[in-house]
């Protein structure tokens, strides 16, 4: 089980998954394997992508911002005030920043399940497992675990059809507490500045990094 600081606060439950109960593995049907196999084909159409966010916990909490990916491996979250958190992977961590308690903590990036969304050639395979697939009313949901590690939770990506794109994932806690990421205005395959991605606690001052 993976212990987090009590600093990562549920704002950041959306990212990590903790020990949860034992998925049951689930033998799917040739159209849901077509539905897997399109969802892949569109997270490989993605090499950066742009979007807003809205976060909601299980608690009522409701944070936004915006949110920046760059495969391989980088990805940002900026979120709004109040919140005072900062999310950046760079490639190889996943860096948490409390502003206001001015702390900072890394996790290996691929121990993450948000490392599905960041890989070069993302496959919904091999290290990890589809277990359901929904797909109806417009949407297409994939239920996705770690391989090896049946036990330590999902997450859950869902997309509109007609075009498949993402809108959302759900993260569910081992209370069953479900953190759910909302995109809005996405924006694919632009050019994003590569500082995006990568942090250094010497470049923060009070509540936000020097640009230099």
């Amino acid at each position: 089980m993976l212990k987090l600081p009590k600093v990562l606060g549920p704002l950041l439950a959306c990212l990590i998954v903790i020990a949860g109960p034992a998925q049951a593995f689930a033998d799917l049907s040739a159209d849901d394997k077509a539905q897997v196999a399109r969802a892949e084909d569109y997270l490989n159409t993605i090499t950066t992508l742009r979007a807003k966010f809205l976060q909601l916990d299980a608690a009522g909490g409701i944070a936004k911002g915006d949110v920046y990916l760059s495969k391989p491996g980088r990805m940002r979250f900026e979120y709004e005030p109040p919140a005072q958190m900062l999310v950046v992977a760079d490639g190889v961590w996943l860096v948490f920043r409390d502003k206001e308690l001015k702390e900072t903590t890394r996790l290996p990036l691929y121990s993450t399940p948000v490392s599905v969304l960041l890989k070069k050639d993302v496959k919904l395979s091999g290290d990890v497992t589809v277990t359901h697939v929904e797909h109806e009313n417009g949407a297409l949901r994939l239920t996705v675990i770690d391989t090896d590690n049946p036990d330590e939770g999902n997450i859950v990506l869902i997309f509109s059809d007609k075009p498949l794109q993402l809108r959302q994932w759900l993260v569910t806690d081992t209370q069953g507490n479900v953190t759910s990421i909302s995109l809005g205005n996405v924006e694919q395959n632009i050019a994003l500045d590569p500082a995006l991605f990568t942090f250094f606690d010497s470049d923060y001052e009070n509540n936000g990094p020097v640009r230099k």
